[in-house]
């Protein structure tokens, strides 16, 4: 059943350099709704102008990158048009121009926006090994798995595009960071911050050409995906380096010998200074945060914890093991992992939290 009122859903696609099967995926729209479908032509240039006029005889709205910016600023620039376009729209079903998503899928995924869904909605591909190309499966397998350890949230697809944006999010969706495909993993990565619920839908598993026509580059754009994590791990290992070598020449120099005052001094005091180099890291490289009064007084309670633990743990560790260095690398490894959930949730709040607070 097709929507005609101004509560539709809208499908939005992003394209970039599309092959004619862009075509083909849009005549089948068409056949199968008669929904609003806005297109973002990404900076495809001269060669692809006939192909998205095209799309656009067949009732699409084109919008148009001069250059192109990235899926994820291409996402953003049709959520905006979206919003003023169709401010009654019950949202926004998001996939993909290459034929990789069913039309039967899109059509059910609008389905469960006009059914009054608060979640966002994500159709979910079968990812038994075998079934998709390797790329595609230990991509996703990764994904999931960093996903799971961010949030709690289990993501069997974190990397599908077919997806839907209810109207109630589309602020929030049109405010994540991300140009380029970490967009679309951001926007699970803060689902729990903004207090917007998930829903799983299975689709059908295309891989047309063994997904060969993709412009996802699996090294650059995995390390824009992960970004945020191995910023916070350079900003660790280099914080552990400057702990680890303060405590060192401690107990060296000013705490002479290995004795339970020793450990607790050196611990202490290379915890403290390697602690403020750690928290000007975390704050204004890796999570950007600028409500500095806030930041400090939660940093501070947690940087108290963890070095009464090290220095707790050290000292209980090495009744058993007498090689002080070797255990400290060993025990602040440990804290490390909870150390970036406490700070990505409660230390470095984002921007929204901090207004809700306010």
């Amino acid at each position: 059943m097709t929507k005609t009122n101004n509560s539709a859903a809208v499908i939005l696609i992003p394209a970039y350099e599309p092959t004619e099967n862009f075509i083909t995926v849009m005549m089948s729209l068409q056949v199968a709704t008669n929904r609003p479908v806005v297109v973002v032509d990404d900076g495809s240039g001269i060669h692809y102008q006939t192909i998205f006029a095209q799309i656009e005889e067949l009732g699409a709205t084109v919008l148009v990158h001069d250059q192109n910016r990235g899926k994820g600023v291409a996402l953003k620039t049709g959520i905006k048009y979206v919003q003023t376009a169709f401010p009654n729209t019950a949202g926004i079903v998001t996939a993909d121009s290459d034929g990789q998503h069913a039309i039967s899928d899109i059509m059910r995924i609008a389905e469960k926006l006009e059914s009054g869904t608060d979640d966002l909605i994500l159709g979910v591909r079968n990812f038994e090994k075998g079934a998709v190309p390797p790329k595609s499966y230990w991509g996703n397998k990764l994904t999931s798995k960093m996903t799971q350890f961010a949030t709690g949230l289990v993501i069997p697809d974190t990397q599908t595009g077919l997806r839907g944006l209810p109207r109630n999010t589309l602020s929030a969706m049109s405010e994540i960071s991300g140009d380029r495909f970490e967009y679309e993993m951001n926007m699970l990565l803060e689902l729990k911050e903004r207090s917007i619920g998930l829903a799983l839908v299975p689709i059908q598993t295309i891989y047309e050409g063994n997904n060969e026509g993709t412009h996802f580059h699996p090294i650059r754009d995995s390390l824009l995906v992960y970004k945020r994590f191995l910023k916070f791990a350079f900003s660790s290992v280099s914080s552990a380096m400057v702990d680890i070598a303060l405590f060192a020449v401690l107990l060296l120099t000013l705490f002479k010998g290995a004795s339970a005052m020793s450990l607790l001094g050196a611990s202490v005091l290379a915890r403290f200074i390697s602690g403020i180099f750690n928290f000007i890291l975390n704050q204004r490289w890796v999570f950007k945060s600028q409500n500095t009064t806030g930041d400090r007084r939660r940093y501070v309670a947690l940087f108290t914890f963890q070095m009464v633990l090290s220095a707790g743990l050290l000292q209980l560790v090495d009744t058993f093991i007498p090689h002080p260095v070797p255990v400290k690398i060993m025990v602040d490894t440990l804290i490390f992992v909870g150390s970036y959930l406490v700070q990505k949730k409660l230390v470095f709040k984002s921007r929204m939290e901090r207004t809700h607070e306010a």
